[in-house]
């Protein structure tokens, strides 16, 4: 194994591991842990499990493109039982916020920010550094690349805000501000972009819209693998998009469940008629794998 990117089977959720070997080194990056209690289907690979059946001790460096719970859950499993060398982030809650303690999972969406409040308090006790993004950057590992872009900053901005305006004494009575904020975080997560030996090998969208891309038109071609934005969500995908990215394979990170009637059935034959590409569900119906693998030495996709 050279380097590796697997999409694990998390239900209704993303978790991407990217593992990459030279000589005796080890170097292991997370984008995102998916769920919280993903692993009660048989079907599936939460984060907690892979760590275990891969024998990973240590990963070097967690991403987490947006705080949705399904997006991080996975993390609050694992955070505080496996070494973590750092956590990139590009939105730090207020400290009024953090220091609330809140654990509150009568939404989903407090479910969200509950579980980031304790990821993020727990990173700071465990001394484990927070990177806190704040522009398209590039990280280099030898021959791997991982380069995080970032959303439209007006919107951050425009999160922030909401977030700074939020009275935590009384959320039960703030739907309307907690439901803008929901709304808010699809529209200004962070992408990725992990490219190989000089080559654009996985595209990983998480939930971004598709007018995210406008800045980075130059940088969305000829990239092997792409994963299908916010769960095969049709309104965030193009034919344009497709066409110009060239993918071999899109990956659509789903469940078999039709949660919140994502993946869109639309998108099958949007991505045949732009594309040439293979196309690849984390879970659906019929699949009894439980991790998408794609070797970036071969740009193929293999099912565990």
């Amino acid at each position: 194994m050279n380097c590796v990117i697997d999409f694990l089977n998390v239900g209704f959720g993303e978790a991407t591991v990217i593992r990459y070997t030279y000589g005796a080194q080890r170097f292991c990056l997370v984008v995102d842990g998916g769920d919280i209690h993903a692993s009660t289907n048989p079907r599936r690979c939460s984060l907690t499990q892979y760590i275990r059946e891969q024998h990973i001790e240590k990963i070097d460096v967690l991403v987490l493109t947006h705080f949705h719970r399904d997006h991080i859950g996975g993390v609050h499993e694992i955070i505080g039982h496996i070494p973590i060398g750092e956590i990139k982030i590009h939105l730090m809650l207020p400290e009024f916020i953090l220091e609330s303690g809140m654990m509150d999972c009568s939404t989903p969406m407090l479910a969200s920010l509950s579980l980031y409040i304790q990821i993020l308090n727990q990173a700071k006790e465990l001394r484990i550094p927070v990177d806190i993004v704040e522009k398209p950057t590039a990280f280099y590992e030898q021959e791997l690349t991982y380069k995080l872009l970032m959303p439209d900053m007006h919107k951050l901005e425009q999160l922030k805000l909401e977030l700074n305006n939020l009275d935590m004494s009384c959320l039960k009575q703030q739907a309307e501000s907690l439901n803008r904020i929901d709304r808010m975080l699809n529209s200004t997560a962070m992408a990725a972009i992990i490219s190989y030996k000089g080559e654009s090998i996985v595209l990983l969208t998480s939930d971004v819209a598709l007018s995210f891309w406008v800045p980075y038109c130059e940088e969305l071609k000829n990239i092997a693998v792409v994963q299908a934005p916010h769960h095969g969500d049709r309104h965030q995908i193009s034919g344009e998009w497709l066409s110009s990215i060239n993918p071999q394979a899109v990956i659509v990170s789903a469940d078999d469940k039709g949660t919140y009637q994502l993946p869109h059935k639309e998108i099958e034959a949007m991505i045949s008629e732009h594309s040439k590409a293979k196309l690849y569900y984390t879970e659906a119906v019929a699949t009894t794998h439980r991790i998408l693998r794609v070797d970036a030495e071969q740009c193929s996709v293999e099912f565990i």
